[in-house]
């Protein structure tokens, strides 16, 4: 499989998705791309169905920024 043929967390979706969270969760878009790929790849190492590890990644990154409060410096 080559890595076109994949969900990447640099794609453009995941480009989209990054930003939302920062967006919504008051983050630097940079934290939450390296959180982002972080989860997608742990997700992406056991799926046997990979065409929802975005939509799970997101979900599961949100939770872990929405229970801890931003940087206010």
């Amino acid at each position: 499989m080559n890595a076109g043929d994949r969900d990447d967390p640099a794609s453009g979706q995941d480009r989209s998705i990054v930003e939302a969270l920062a967006r919504e969760t008051g983050r630097e878009a940079a934290q939450v791309k390296e959180l982002y790929e972080r989860e997608f790849a742990k997700l992406e190492a056991n799926a046997k169905v990979r065409g929802f590890l975005s939509i799970l990644a997101y979900r599961n990154v949100r939770t872990a920024l929405c229970k801890t409060p931003p940087d206010t410096n």
